[in-house]
């Protein structure tokens, strides 16, 4: 795809050329929030639209409040909310995108919960998978990826999570085999935000960044 100046970017986008949605999906840890925001926020100071969404599915809340509560949710329990929780994110962010008159970078889709059921064990479903895939159908989805010892890391510097390596490398191996399975991009998210930003702009068609600003690191 050639990169168009932000003068001719409502035109691309209002005739197909340039998409309207970009999905980031990999790992905990591999920096999805972070490279997201940082996407969006790169547009937006070149003068294109952009807008950041997350599609969460309250999992880390459940993690948390099950731990605090001393309760152990059975897994099918868990899966129900956090499928629930998050079809309905990738809903009301998908209609909102249609609208927009620019980029909406998502956080994590339905996918995710996808790779959830297959490192838990649990049974995929027909409605699930039909639904992710029609989903991002016009979207350009992206894989952000990084070695399980990274993520580990990056998640224990939080102080608020927890991952075993054993869960980082089998959601790891799903999101690269998906990636295989259905074409998407890979992009290293052991590089600087800088880096990925900049893969990321010209994966969705945008050119380089015209303005240089600090970044965060991916976390």
């Amino acid at each position: 795809m050639v990169p168009v100046p932000p003068q001719d970017a409502s035109r691309e986008i209002l005739a197909g050329s340039i998409r309207r949605t970009l999905v980031i999906v990999g790992t905990d840890g591999a920096g999805k929030t972070t490279s997201a925001q940082a996407l969006a926020s790169s547009l937006e100071r070149d003068g294109f639209t952009a807008r950041f969404a997350a599609n969460v599915s309250g999992r880390r809340w459940l993690t948390r409040r099950s731990r605090a509560w001393g309760l152990d949710f059975p897994t099918f329990t868990q899966d129900f909310i956090e499928a629930v929780i998050r079809t309905a994110n990738v809903a009301v962010n998908s209609l909102r995108a249609r609208s927009l008159n620019g980029l909406t970078v998502m956080d994590r889709h339905l996918y995710c919960q996808l790779v959830l059921r297959r490192v838990r064990g649990q049974p995929l479903g027909l409605l699930m998978p039909w639904l992710a895939h029609k989903s991002v159908e016009r979207s350009l989805v992206v894989v952000l990826d990084v070695e399980e010892k990274v993520a580990y890391n990056r998640i224990a510097s939080r102080e608020d999570d927890f991952e075993t390596l054993e869960y980082l490398q089998s959601s790891r191996l799903e999101y690269l085999r998906l990636a295989k399975d259905n074409g998407w991009s890979i992009v290293d998210g052991s590089q600087s935000i800088r880096q990925i930003t900049a893969e990321l702009r010209f994966l969705a068609g945008y050119p380089a960044a015209l303005t240089r600003h600090p970044a965060p690191s991916p976390s």
